[in-house]
């Protein structure tokens, strides 16, 4: 059965489809199966040359699955991504890594640890409590770092957690996302996972969409590769991509629709991966390592992923965007370096294969996910808004529970799936 309810049964294709979806991330394989399931026409309009968006494994350069983008399904008891493992049958892991925390090269002792306990539980408290106070505020002002144990506790709210910084980060849509556990990674990758799941929707690649016209008798869209028209559409990018105006609507999007935008701008948020010749770390499988350099920036670490000897470095926030400002290899140089403090320099010289994710520099989505900025959490609702009656828009910057998340991209195609198939089933004007 299709999430809709309806058996999965691809209809003919049309010259004109009953409804094109722009962009083929999950937002948008989503939308289109289940339109699909009910019967309808579709035809996804993607820029890149392949299916996932933010979703994409890498399975080729390091010999396993690397998650550029998307890797865990979060809160996977009621996660409505779930659903997608269900669909593709595939293998689910639980995240049971345990954490150890360093500070310039040094793991906290047991004192700091439960200091460090401390200082999170307080910190979640201070930001719950601002909250019954006012609708909205910025979390920096109410976390402000006063030593290095303070410091990396609260990166791991915003930088390390959300890719933006504290003071840019909405307390309010920071409190509304469900806890974490459990958390899911898939085995063949989520990005390899999500390419076989929507491996039979009917996709252009190569074609960038540059405006989109609903004043007429049906959507007329204008591509880099050409025009087509469909009777509604599901636009499903980045709030990034659309805040850069190389697309055009018309009508134009209203005022409200265009302050959501800019409102909801993009994290940045980079991995790392180190693969090396021989075992230079001394550390069980899958162990997560968060620390703070003797310079006093942050990062999180998976160590010795599934057993193999290698390392995935997470960066965030201020620190992501400037390391993608300096170049390919300033990333991976910041990584080798965090790791060398805790693990000793012998490490350096073992690192036989690197690559640095670089999501802000990528066109087709300039960052990793939505953030809402203060006072703005609740612009993911107005984004959401249909546009024009037969024009809606899905991504996981438009779902108010799961945004940030696959979670939001996939309830989001499902919310933008059933208003088009009410606008279909509406009257003709």
């Amino acid at each position: 059965m299709s999430p809709l309810g309806l058996a999965f049964v691809p209809p003919a294709q049309a010259a004109d489809p009953d409804v094109a979806i722009i962009g083929a991330g999950v937002a948008g394989l989503t939308a289109a199966r289940a339109l699909m399931a009910a019967g309808k026409s579709v035809q996804v309009i993607e820029a890149r040359e392949r299916i996932g968006g933010r979703a994409f494994t890498d399975s080729t350069t390091f010999g396993f699955p690397f998650d550029h983008g998307a890797q865990w399904i979060e809160a996977g008891k009621i996660n409505p991504a779930m659903a997608i493992v269900r669909e593709a049958a595939a293998k689910a892991i639980l995240d049971r890594s345990e954490q150890a925390l360093y500070v310039a090269g040094k793991e906290l002792s047991k004192e700091d640890y439960e200091r460090f306990e401390k200082i999170a539980h307080a910190a979640t408290r201070r930001i719950a409590e601002a909250l019954k106070k006012q609708p909205d505020v910025a979390v920096g002002p109410l976390l402000v770092p006063q030593d290095p144990l303070e410091r990396l506790a609260y990166a791991m709210v915003g930088p390390l957690e959300q890719g933006v910084e504290n003071g840019d980060l909405s307390a309010r849509d920071f409190t509304r996302q469900p806890e974490a556990e459990p958390q899911y990674a898939i085995a063949e990758g989520m990005g390899a996972m999500i390419a076989r799941w929507g491996a039979k929707v009917p996709v252009k690649f190569g074609a960038r969409v540059v405006r989109v016209d609903s004043t007429g008798a049906q959507v007329t869209i204008e591509t880099t590769a050409g025009q087509m028209r469909a009777r509604t559409a599901i636009v499903t990018l980045p709030t990034g991509v659309l805040a850069t105006g190389k697309i055009g609507f018309a009508p134009q999007l209203s005022a409200a629709r265009r302050e959501a935008i800019a409102q909801l701008p993009m994290a940045s948020f980079n991995k790392v991966m180190l693969l090396f010749s021989r075992r230079v770390i001394d550390a069980p499988a899958g162990r997560n390592v968060t620390g703070l350099t003797g310079k006093e920036l942050a990062f999180d670490t998976i160590v010795r992923p599934a057993g193999r000897e290698a390392a995935l470095v997470f960066v965030g926030g201020n620190h992501a965007r400037a390391l993608e400002e300096e170049g390919s290899r300033a990333a991976v140089t910041f990584a080798v370096s965090a790791l060398a403090e805790i693990y000793g320099n012998d490490l350096r010289g073992a690192v036989a294969k690197s690559h640095a994710t670089q999501w802000g520099k990528d066109p087709f989505a300039t960052g990793s996910w939505s953030v809402a900025r203060p006072g703005h959490a609740d612009k993911r609702a107005v984004l959401a808004q249909p546009h024009h009656d037969r024009v809606f828009f899905a991504g996981e910057a438009t779902d108010p529970v799961w945004a940030t998340r696959v979670g939001g991209a996939y309830a989001s195609g499902l919310r933008a799936a059933k208003e088009a198939l009410a606008a279909l089933a509406a009257p003709r004007r």
